[in-house]
C-alpha cells in the first residue's frame, strides 16, 4: 500500500475515535422490547463488573449510543429511562482497541406512585431513600431523571437561552418593590449549576463572601451525590392542596448538621413518575424569618427526545436584616432572583422543543 493511503486510513481511524486510537468502545441502540422502536433520551452507562461507573452517555433520536473505557477490561451496559425498566447487557470482555457493538431492549414500565404512597406504613426518615421500601421505589424514578439531566449537561448536548430576573420583596406580604428581568443574547452550556459537593459539605448552602452572603440551591449532580445522600434522610409523602396528584420525595438534613443547610421536597407525577420540581427552604440560619421562609423551586422538564434539563429556578433570599441589641437578627426584606429556558439547542444548534 502507498504510504500516502497508509497515513489517509490512520487519519481516518483517529477521526473515528478522537483523543485516543486504542480507545475500548461498546456502541448499539436502545429499543422498546416489545415495539421495536428506537427509545430517545435513555441514560446508558458503563460499568465495570464491581459496578464502578466508566461512561455515561444518553441515546440520541435515534436511540443509539457510544461508551467507552480508558483501559481493556471485563464490563457491562445498563440502559434506563422514567417509564421503562433498567437493562443489563452480559458480561463484555473489551481487549485493547476493541469496539464492540451491543443492543439493549427496555421494556416499558411505568409506576403508579401515588398507589405505592397510599399503601405505605407510616413515614419513616432513613438516611439514603434506597433504605426505604416506598421511599425506594419514588428515589428510582426521581434518580432516572436526575441521572438525565447530570448526564446531558456534562456532556454539554444542550445549549440553552436563558432570562434572568431579579425582585426585590418587601414584607411578609411579599409585595413586589422592584423588579428587573434579561434575555441573554447568547447561549449557554448550562441552565443552572451548584458548587461542588466538596465546597457544600464543608461551607453549606449559605456562604460569606466579602460583605454579602452567597446562597446556593441543589442541581442534580447535588442531589445525586454520595455528599448529598450521606448527610440527609428522607421519607415519602402524599401531595396534597396544590400539590394533589403528585408524589413526594421529603429531605431533611441529619440532626449532627450544624451548618447553613437545605430540607424540602421532591415532587413527581403520581401517574407517570416524571420528576416536577423539587421546593427547598434553608434551615440552620444565623437569624430569623420574618413571613415567607427562604429557599426556592428547581423545575425540571423533558425535551423532545426524552433529555431531562433544568427548566426554570428561583431563589428567595434576605434583602434587609435588622440587628437588634441582644436578639438574634431579623429577616424583614427578601430577594426573589432565578431565571428560565427560553429555547434550547442541541450541541449542533438544531432547536429542541419542551415538552408540556
Amino acid at each position: 500500500m502507498p504510504r500516502f493511503d497508509r497515513v489517509l486510513l490512520l487519519a481516518l481511524a483517529l477521526a473515528v475515535a478522537p483523543g485516543s486510537s486504542a480507545a475500548q468502545t461498546v456502541a448499539g441502540t436502545v429499543v422498546d422490547r416489545w415495539t421495536s422502536a428506537a427509545i430517545p433520551g435513555a441514560v446508558v452507562v458503563l460499568l465495570d463488573t464491581a459496578g464502578g461507573r466508566h461512561d455515561a452517555t444518553v441515546s440520541d433520536a435515534q436511540g443509539r449510543f457510544a461508551v467507552r473505557a480508558s483501559s481493556p477490561g471485563a464490563f457491562r451496559v445498563r440502559a434506563e429511562r422514567v417509564g421503562y425498566s433498567t437493562a443489563l447487557s452480559p458480561v463484555l470482555a473489551l481487549a485493547a482497541g476493541e469496539q464492540a457493538t451491543h443492543s439493549l431492549s427496555i421494556v416499558p414500565s411505568v409506576v403508579t406512585l401515588d398507589a405505592v404512597v397510599a399503601r405505605g406504613a407510616r413515614r419513616r426518615c432513613t438516611v439514603r431513600p434506597s433504605n426505604g421500601v416506598q421511599a425506594a421505589i419514588v428515589w428510582e424514578e426521581v434518580r432516572k431523571a436526575l441521572e438525565a439531566a447530570d448526564v446531558a449537561a456534562r456532556r454539554q448536548t444542550y445549549q440553552f437561552r436563558l432570562r434572568r430576573f431579579r425582585r426585590v420583596l418587601s414584607d411578609s406580604r411579599l409585595p413586589t418593590r422592584d423588579t428587573s428581568s434579561a434575555v441573554e443574547t447568547g447561549f449557554s452550556d448550562h441552565a443552572f449549576r451548584s458548587p461542588s459537593q466538596d465546597r457544600l459539605v464543608a461551607h453549606g448552602y449559605v456562604e460569606s463572601e466579602g460583605d454579602t452572603l452567597a446562597f446556593h440551591a441543589p442541581d442534580a449532580p447535588t442531589l445525586l451525590s454520595d455528599a448529598f445522600l450521606d448527610h440527609h434522610c428522607f421519607s415519602y409523602r402524599a401531595g396534597r392542596g396544590a400539590n394533589a396528584g403528585l408524589v413526594g420525595l421529603d429531605f431533611a438534613p441529619l440532626r449532627t448538621r450544624r451548618l447553613p443547610e437545605i430540607r424540602g421536597t421532591l415532587w413527581l407525577d403520581g401517574r407517570t413518575g416524571k420528576l416536577r420540581f423539587v421546593d427547598y427552604t434553608y434551615v440552620n440560619l444565623p437569624y430569623e424569618r420574618a413571613g415567607a421562609p427562604l429557599g426556592g423551586r428547581i423545575e425540571f422538564a423533558q425535551v423532545r427526545g426524552g433529555g431531562w434539563i433544568v427548566n426554570r429556578w428561583t431563589m428567595r433570599m434576605p434583602g434587609t436584616v435588622i440587628r437588634h441589641r441582644g436578639l438574634n437578627p431579623v429577616v424583614i426584606g427578601m430577594v426573589e432572583t432565578g431565571g428560565e429556558v427560553v429555547e434550547v439547542r442541541t450541541a449542533a444548534g438544531e432547536p429542541v422543543s419542551i415538552q408540556p
